[in-house]
């Protein structure tokens, strides 16, 4: 659904992390309408976690919901008298994980995903005017904003604190201090921008109606490595395993405990075992495809079916298994040439049999289908 109009290399060389990209029209079709929204609030629960009313603040749980018993349940819903009053005065709702309520803001999602090779979830942000939401802030992730409906300002301000780790918060810093205005938009149905995590940014309400999906990607950090690599090194050093309270040459117990990490660090098989850990730690969940897997009526995989790879990492190579939520699966020829297939890009099922002209097409199609039940690919 999303044209970036760059690979995913380039995106890595000239903007990951380092620069601030808009992208007009990159959603060309309209995936989410009012109805859509409408029926999403009718079946979520209010309040925390998942919705959260804000203007110039939080605002408190009670002045848009109310507890309710339906036929002997409690549950906690909008009540829409307040909801409107809250909404005409300049609110905004924020809806988390709005992947978890919305179809097309999953396969957003994991579009996004499979073009940053990061991990990925989402939230919905609905505003009729007023001052926006958080105010001037930054993220620890990067964003990628997808305006869905309406139109939105944006002003996105260099860093202060460069590539900040989850413990930092911008709640402590001070906004003042980003002045160097970077870019200053109005973003429109279908635009897409990227921010860089650390880089101030806030939103303007215009005095219309506006829904934008923001997609959060999660990136291990070199900290992040560093901190699992002492982990698996220092306890088989007996330096390390010293007490604090016994130390008496603190240079030469650092030393130690230096010399034993650095050749651990340089170890490229050590890199490769924080990849592959990252792989595990993944939790993959395909789409549901009731019709094709259980309706004796089918008649097999649509040709116009889109096969995708789940994970946002790179599997298949010559490797004769994947790793998927924390399980290895060996894979059989026509598995494996399909997965590899599908690492440049999503491909409908008439293009992979094209792309994979010497395998029997009952083949490709039980691979796919023993696939997308594992969770490797999802099929829409």
């Amino acid at each position: 659904m999303l044209a970036f109009n760059l690979t995913a290399a380039e995106f890595r060389g000239q903007f990951f992390e380092k620069n601030v990209r808009l992208q007009k029209g990159a959603l060309s079709e309209a995936v989410l309408g009012w109805s859509d929204l409408d029926q999403l609030l009718y079946q979520i629960d209010a309040g925390e976690p998942a919705l959260k009313l804000f203007n110039q603040g939080a605002v408190p749980d009670h002045a848009y919901t109310e507890d309710v018993v339906e036929m002997g349940q409690r549950r906690r819903r909008l009540n829409k008298a307040r909801f409107y009053g809250q909404m005409r005065s300049g609110a905004t709702l924020v809806i988390n994980r709005f992947e978890n309520f919305s179809m097309p803001a999953r396969r957003l999602c994991a579009e996004v995903a499979a073009f940053a090779g990061l991990q990925t979830m989402s939230n919905g942000y609905l505003s009729f005017g007023g001052r926006g939401t958080f105010g001037k802030h930054w993220d620890t992730h990067d964003v990628f904003a997808i305006q869905m409906m309406g139109r939105k300002r944006w002003q996105v301000f260099a860093p202060t604190l460069p590539l900040p780790l989850p413990q930092h918060t911008s709640e402590r810093a001070a906004p003042e201090g980003a002045t160097h205005l970077v870019l200053d938009c109005v973003l429109e149905r279908g635009d897409l921008l990227y921010i860089p995590r650390g880089w101030w940014h806030q939103t303007i309400p215009l005095e219309e109606s506006s829904f934008h999906l923001s997609v959060g990607t999660y990136a291990a950090t070199v900290y992040d490595f560093f901190m699992w690599a002492c982990s698996r090194q220092l306890p088989g050093l007996q330096s390390a395993r010293a007490a604090f309270s016994s130390v008496g040459d603190r240079d030469a117990v650092m030393d130690d405990l230096l010399r034993g990490l650095n050749g651990a660090l340089r170890d490229p098989a050590l890199w490769e075992d924080f990849q592959r850990e990252l792989v595990q730690r993944e939790r993959l969940n395909s789409e549901f495809q009731l019709g094709v897997f259980l309706d004796p009526a089918s008649h097999g995989l649509p040709p116009g079916t889109t096969v995708r790879l789940t994970s946002c990492y790179p599997q298949g190579g010559d490797q004769p298994e994947v790793l998927v939520n924390g399980a290895r699966l060996r894979l059989d020829p026509a598995s494996h040439a399909v997965i590899n297939a599908l690492r440049g890009a999503p491909l409908r099922f008439h293009e992979l049999c094209g792309r994979l002209a010497q395998t029997p097409k009952n083949a490709l199609e039980r691979a796919v289908l023993d696939l997308a039940q594992h969770d490797i690919v999802t099929l829409s």
